[in-house]
């Protein structure tokens, strides 16, 4: 562990230099079967590739897994809306776990309530692959909430804490919400906009990126959090 956080702080280092619109970023979001990171699953992935404040529409991934555990709550089905007879005949989350970390290879992560599905993403990849998943992480949310205290953002923004609130409030449209490639592809829009709100700040680094949005400089209440991932 000592290994990787060295490896992880000279990476950082490296990746800090770099103007943000050089920066490779990919925008996740996973369906879950619940939110109790020791009994829960993924079942399913959704992201998208961006080159600094550039969507690439063409650049996606999207991907559906039959979940390593039994139990599939009725709230996780009212929310997704994925019933357990749907994901019978998915693939085993292993070989999709690869695909996603051949596509977010060399980029930083980027997600509303990231560390929930980094959380998971992390157990799932050390369960399954028997890797460390130690990626760089920009919350939406937690960047969001930085940029009203700092006065770029209305002070009447401070209570949206969900999906479609900040996407709303940023005249972002959100629609079939709960799908995890389309609140990937919101979530890139919400980004989007932030990263452009973020010269208001003379922030133009990726280590000035990091050091008010990365979910290791600090995060929201995690009972907050966890409403807002599922509203």
């Amino acid at each position: 562990m000592m290994i990787n956080f060295f490896k992880k702080k000279k990476e950082r280092n490296i990746i800090s230099q770099k103007n943000i619109g050089e920066m490779n970023f990919v925008v996740v979001d996973t369906e879950l079967t619940g939110l109790n990171e020791f009994r829960d699953n993924i079942i399913a992935i959704g992201a998208i590739k961006m080159k600094g404040k550039a969507i690439k529409i063409g650049e996606v991934f999207y991907r559906t897994v039959s979940p390593s555990t039994a139990k599939f709550r009725k709230e996780s089905i009212m929310i997704h809306e994925i019933t357990p007879s749907e994901l019978e005949n998915c693939p085993k989350i292993e070989p999709i776990l690869r695909e996603f970390l051949d596509f977010s290879k060399d980029s930083i992560l980027v997600g509303h309530c990231l560390d929930i599905d980094i959380s998971f993403l992390k157990k799932e990849i050390r369960n399954n692959l028997n890797l460390v998943f130690e990626p760089f992480g920009i919350d939406t949310l937690l960047l969001y909430k930085r940029l009203i205290k700092r006065g770029v953002l209305p002070e009447s923004f401070q209570y949206k804490n969900s999906l479609e609130e900040i996407a709303l409030s940023l005249d972002i449209e959100a629609k079939e919400l709960h799908d995890a490639l389309s609140d990937a592809f919101i979530t890139a829009q919400i980004f989007q906009k932030l990263l452009c709100y973020l010269v208001d700040l003379r922030i133009f680094t990726v280590g000035e990126l990091l050091s008010i949005g990365s979910i290791e400089e600090g995060t929201y209440d995690r009972v907050i959090k966890k409403e807002s991932y599922q509203l």
